[in-house]
This record gives C-alpha cells, sequence and structure tokens, in this order.
C-alpha cells in the first residue's frame, strides 16, 4: 500500500510538472561568421563618375551613446552604375541579430556625400541570409 502511495505521489507531481510552460530554445546557435550580399540602388539607373565610392556597412545601432558599432564592410571603387551589388563579411552571434542591426550605405564622388539611404534597412536572424536592397537618396546640395 504504501508502494502504491509513493508511485501516486510521484505521478501526480509528474503531471503537474507538465502543466506549467516553461520554453526553451533547443534550437542551436548559428554559425557568428556571416555574409550579407545585396545590390545598393537609386529610384533610377544612375551613371556613376570613375572616382566614386560606393560604402556598405553592417552597425550594431544598440549603444546609443556612442558611434554605431560597425561589424563589417565593403567599399566599391569605380562601381560603374547603379544598382551596385555588395557583399560584406561579418561576426554576428544569434542574439546580436535577435535584437537587430542596421545596414548603411553611402556613394561618394568629388569629395562629397551624393547619396545616402534615409531609410532603415533592418538585418534580423530572419532575414540575414536573405539579398538586402538598399535605397539611397540625394544628398542635399
Amino acid at each position: 500500500m504504501k508502494t502504491c502511495a509513493l508511485f501516486l505521489a510521484a505521478a501526480g507531481l509528474l503531471a503537474a510538472a507538465g502543466c506549467t510552460h516553461v520554453s526553451l530554445d533547443l534550437a542551436p546557435e548559428g554559425d557568428p561568421h556571416r555574409v550579407l550580399i545585396g545590390t545598393v540602388e537609386t529610384t533610377n539607373p544612375v551613371p556613376l563618375p570613375a572616382d566614386a565610392v560606393v560604402l556598405v556597412r553592417v552597425v550594431d545601432p544598440s549603444r546609443t551613446d556612442l558611434p554605431p558599432q560597425v561589424l563589417g564592410d565593403q567599399e566599391i571603387h569605380s562601381p560603374g552604375a547603379t544598382p551596385v551589388p555588395f557583399r560584406i563579411e561579418y561576426q554576428a552571434e544569434d542574439a546580436l541579430l535577435r535584437r537587430g542591426l542596421n545596414l548603411e550605405a553611402r556613394i561618394s564622388y568629388a569629395g562629397k556625400v551624393r547619396y545616402f539611404n534615409v531609410n532603415q534597412v533592418a538585418v534580423t536572424l530572419r532575414n540575414a541570409s536573405d539579398p538586402h536592397q538598399v535605397m539611397v537618396n540625394p544628398a542635399e546640395p
């Protein structure tokens, strides 16, 4: 009788424990060595001068009191015309991508920034492996 009571008590505890909702993320963490691809585009294809430089950066915007930390970038000299393809190697743990990163782009020539992205382009864990399109707008003269 004592064994039966112990068995029923143990079964009751297991059943009660099964009723609580505990969410465990058992998915393995991804490789922090990542590659981001995409294009920098203007509203209409624009021929760029020979001295044009396109700079594309992946940044961590979470530090608000400091300039954002650059996780990776690519500088493309004499790209020809838009759209300009890019490929950036960077390192980011899954936790960092869950918070979100930003993708920034600018086009400079003749010593001035001529185009830059006004709208934020987010890089997250969901879209980190997708191609990204960064629209740049003309800078004010």
